[in-house]
Formats: structure tokens, C-alpha cells, sequence
């Protein structure tokens, strides 16, 4: 039986080798950046990836982006990714979540409004100094901007929890649950940094929310970052900027560095480490337990 056995699993491991080395080399064949290295994040995975010395960098024979492709029209793929990153690797836990819209008269500059939210994020630290979270912009379809941002806080340690509704898209009110002076200060808080002077802005301006689930703040971050029609700037809309930042020195602290090739991920992964075009993927979701 300890031969058969050992018969066995020589040839599954030639056949996972066999499959591993055509992954390896269609990989190749689609001209995908070698992999250098694996940094081990929290819950993730991220790969160095670039080209030995000597080898041409360019695709097809022309120069690729530099990054320096003017204004910013939309919420890229890639920025995304790193946003999603952040959330799912940073150094702490998001508890809840503040929505903050603006009135029916909004600025139409990415200044301005990103002069309001900085002011927003200097109270939260006068109030909280250790306080930590990440910010994200989005576009409602009326062209007004309006800021997610996943908060540290434990709203729970702060008082009773009671039910509030808003009005949730077409789907009628949509109840969450906060605390009401924690809700009350932050709506006063907007409304009076952006002027408001709408008494319907200081009700229902401002969402304050808790986050019940353990990956709840990746939900909220992936849901939102997958809405495409809130990504692209407005016409009419300015100078937009950056459309997420951290708060409070919040950041995906990488805690190993690895050796790895191609091969090796292969090796470990399989097909879950290619990409839907053939390459290897660079951020490996969820597979930080692979490389403890």
C-alpha cells in the first residue's frame, strides 16, 4: 500500500507541476510583467512585479503612461484597488460609517469641497484624537458630490443605539442604527462648515452608521467603489482631485516580504492567481494564509 501510495502522489505532483509550468508559460506568451516578490499583508497578498535589467519596458514598441495624463476624469480601476487594499489591510477596524451630502446648492470644484472635508477631518480630531479612517468621493446623479468615510469609532461605548431611516435611492427609507448625539454633532458640524443655511441639510445631510458585520467597512468600501455611474466627474464639475484619503496616519502595514516567482505563485495558487486577461493578478485577495 506505501508504494501505491507514493505512486500516487508522485503523479499528482507531476501533473500539478504539468500545470503549473503552462500556466507559468502562457503567462509568457501574453508578455505579463515577471514577479519578483510577494509582500504579505494583513488578509492579502500583493506581488512586486517588473522587468530584469536590459529588457525593453515598452509595450508594442511605444512608451507606456507615465502618469501624467492630465486632469482627472473618473475614479480609476486602479486607485480602486488601492483604496480596497487599505480598507481590507489596515492597522485597525472600522466601526461605523458617516455619509455626508451636500444641499441643493453644492459647490462645483474639487477644492472646495475637499476644503470641507479637511475642516470635517480636523474636528474629528480635536474630538478624537486617536481616531483613524478613510475617506472616499463619490457623485450622486443630481452632479453633487457627497464623501463616505469609515470611521475607528465604537459607536456602541458611546450610549443607546436607536433606528433611524433615510431615503434609500428609489427603494423607499432604509433603516440604520446610530446614536443620536453623535448623529445630531456631526450633522451640526456639516452643516455649518459648507453654510448650509437648509434646515432639511441639517436633518438629513449627514448619516452616521454603525457597522455590525466583521468585514462589514470592505463591504461598504467594495459596494461603493463598484458603482460606476457615481465614479465619473460631472461636467461642469472642476478640478476634482483625489477621490480617497486616509485619516489619522491610517495605513496597510506590511508585515513579511517573500521571495517568489511566477512559478511559485502558481504553485501555490493555481489558476486563482490569473487575472481574467491571462496575467497574474496583483493584489491575491484573501491569500495571505497561503504564504504563513
Amino acid at each position: 500500500m506505501g508504494l501505491e501510495f507514493h505512486e500516487l502522489a508522485a503523479d499528482a505532483g507531476e501533473a500539478r507541476a504539468a500545470v503549473t509550468r503552462g500556466l507559468v508559460n502562457h503567462t509568457i506568451s501574453v508578455r505579463d510583467t515577471v514577479v519578483t516578490g510577494a509582500r504579505v499583508y494583513r488578509r492579502d497578498v500583493v506581488l512586486s512585479k517588473g522587468f530584469p535589467k536590459g529588457v525593453n519596458r515598452c509595450k508594442n514598441g511605444r512608451a507606456g503612461e507615465d502618469g501624467s495624463g492630465g486632469a482627472i476624469k473618473e475614479f480609476s480601476m486602479r486607485s480602486r484597488f488601492r483604496l480596497l487594499h487599505t480598507v481590507k489591510n489596515a492597522d485597525c477596524d472600522f466601526f461605523c460609517m458617516v455619509t455626508l451630502t451636500y444641499p441643493a446648492e453644492f459647490p462645483c470644484t474639487g477644492p472646495q469641497t475637499k476644503r470641507h472635508l479637511q475642516n470635517f477631518r480636523l474636528r474629528l480630531l480635536r474630538k478624537w484624537p486617536t481616531i483613524g479612517g478613510v475617506w472616499f468621493l463619490e457623485f450622486q446623479r443630481r452632479g453633487a458630490p457627497h464623501y463616505h468615510v469609515l470611521l475607528t469609532l465604537k459607536l456602541w461605548e458611546m450610549g443607546e443605539l436607536v433606528e433611524r431611516e433615510r431615503r434609500h435611492n428609489k427603494l423607499g427609507a432604509r433603516k440604520y442604527r446610530t446614536i443620536e448625539w453623535v448623529q445630531d454633532l456631526l450633522s451640526s458640524w456639516w452643516y455649518e462648515i459648507v453654510s448650509s443655511g437648509d434646515l432639511r441639510h441639517l436633518r438629513a445631510g449627514t448619516a452616521v452608521e454603525v457597522i455590525e458585520e466583521e468585514q462589514g467597512a470592505l463591504r461598504y468600501a467594495a459596494c461603493h467603489a463598484a458603482k460606476p455611474h457615481q465614479k465619473k466627474v460631472p461636467e461642469g464639475f472642476a478640478d476634482v482631485g483625489r477621490f480617497w484619503g486616509v485619516i489619522g496616519g491610517i495605513k496597510a502595514t506590511c508585515l513579511d516580504i517573500q521571495p517568489a516567482d511566477t512559478e511559485a505563485i502558481f504553485e501555490k495558487l493555481g489558476a486563482a492567481a490569473m487575472s481574467n486577461k491571462g496575467r497574474v493578478k496583483k493584489y491575491l485577495w484573501d491569500a495571505s494564509g497561503e504564504f504563513t
